[in-house]
């Protein structure tokens, strides 16, 4: 029951990340680092999915976002 309930809580997040990418309150890379996977993962997901995929960012601090989830991945696969 306790692993039910953490894969509920997870799903639940998983779409809070999601959603925020949907009304653009975050970027693909910045939903990819909170939902734990790598942005092009992510892109090759929401494309098998139908959904849409914003392609660049869409300003300064968005494309910041990315550069720090790049950076945050090639940091853990170094490791």
């Amino acid at each position: 029951m306790h692993r039910l309930l953490e894969v509920d809580a997870d799903l639940a997040l998983g779409k809070l990340f999601v959603s925020a990418y949907l009304d653009q309150e975050i970027s693909l890379g910045k939903a990819a680092e909170l939902l734990g996977t790598h942005y092009l993962e992510l892109r090759e997901r929401f494309m098998k999915l139908g959904i849409p995929v914003r392609i660049g960012p869409a300003d300064l601090a968005e494309a910041q976002a990315e550069v720090d989830a790049l950076r945050s991945w090639f940091a853990d696969a170094k490791q």
